[in-house]
């Protein structure tokens, strides 16, 4: 039986606590963990492989409790599969010999290193070549065979395309998927990148100094976020206080439509892609525009609503975008997320 169960787990490094009673459950597919740097990604990871022991807590692979219970399962003894940020391939090996290292010896030059490479998509002219003679994105594959090879229960990434530069990270990224799921691993990937955990991932644990604030969907992470915080960090929000009454609520943007049922107070989070920007004085909220990324495809602008002090960040396709110290009009569309105001209770 796969998976994974990790039940009030606590971590502190002298004074500082980095994990806080965390909870998570894994059952199968590819669970992301998502987070800033520093917010307990990597330690939760390190617990879990066997690299360092909880202060509190459990966790379990399968069925068998590897920590927490006063016997610690070593790190060896566990089945679990660990792909680090560089991948950290011997260098002196071949990628046969990188493929086969956690095999028993006679096995280590033999079918299964053919069948994992098979798997993560690297032709067979890699087998003998060394790690400084492949790109980037063929050495995370190899160190993700590798990972696959002993056939583990559970298998933990740790940031392993950050090396990588855009094009190469998101085709690595996707052919990673591929392999783990042909292989029917579970899987927990820890990033920062949040276009990568909701692209990627079956599931996405949103997780902020050492706890986690919602563990979901990616479209339920994104439609549905739980909170405030979660809004801002997962695909951006401008977050605007208002009055809701009757399903609809006045702001800085005027009157929008809600998604959920609140009254009185809120906090509005609205999407990027639900501001619409148009050129002049225009049936809107004028606005200033103070800066513009350009993307290619598409841009966000942010720009700050006339007369006051209220910045909203906007999505407008390639074509047509606006420049800075320009006065464009904005309009809401669609319905809005509204959470209680916390500064008003």
């Amino acid at each position: 039986m796969s998976g994974l169960r990790v039940a009030g787990v606590s971590k502190a490094f002298g004074s500082t606590r980095v994990l806080d009673s965390l909870d998570l459950e894994v059952t199968d597919g590819i669970t992301a963990v998502l987070g800033p740097s520093g917010c307990g990604k990597t330690t939760l990871l390190r617990l879990v492989a066997g690299f360092l022991d909880p202060d509190a807590g459990t966790i379990a692979i399968g069925d068998r409790v590897v920590a927490g219970d006063g016997r610690p399962v070593p790190a060896r003894s566990r089945r679990v599969g660990y792909v680090p940020q560089e991948g950290a391939l011997f260098p002196h090996l071949d990628v046969t010999s990188n493929v086969g290292f956690g095999l028993p010896r006679a096995s280590r030059r033999g079918a299964r290193v053919r069948d994992v490479l098979d798997l993560v998509e690297l032709p067979s002219s890699v087998a003998e070549r060394y790690p400084h003679e492949l790109s980037g994105g063929q050495q995370q594959r190899v160190a993700l065979a590798r990972a696959l090879a002993p056939d583990p229960s559970l298998v933990l990434l740790d940031e392993p395309f950050s090396s990588l530069d855009a094009g190469l990270r998101e085709d690595t990224g996707r052919a990673v998927a591929r392999a783990l799921r042909a292989s029917g691993a579970t899987a927990v990937l820890v990033t920062h990148d949040q276009g990568e955990a909701l692209s990627l991932a079956d599931r996405v644990a949103v997780m902020r100094a050492g706890r986690f604030l919602q563990v979901s969907a990616p479209s339920e992470i994104y439609l549905r976020p739980a909170s405030p915080d979660v809004a801002g960090f997962v695909g951006h929000a401008t977050l605007l206080a208002g009055t809701a009454s009757d399903g609809t609520a006045t702001c800085d943007l005027g009157r929008v439509s809600l998604l959920t049922d609140v009254a009185g107070a809120v906090l509005l989070a609205i999407r990027p892609e639900q501001v619409s920007v148009s050129p002049g004085a225009s049936d809107g909220i004028l606005a200033d525009v103070l800066d513009v990324s350009y993307f290619g495809h598409d841009a966000t602008l942010r720009a700050r609503v006339c007369g006051g002090e209220t910045v909203v960040i906007a999505r407008v396709p390639a074509g047509g975008v606006p420049a800075p110290g320009s006065v464009v009009c904005l309009r809401v569309s669609g319905d809005v997320l509204a959470f209680p105001d916390p500064a008003a209770s």
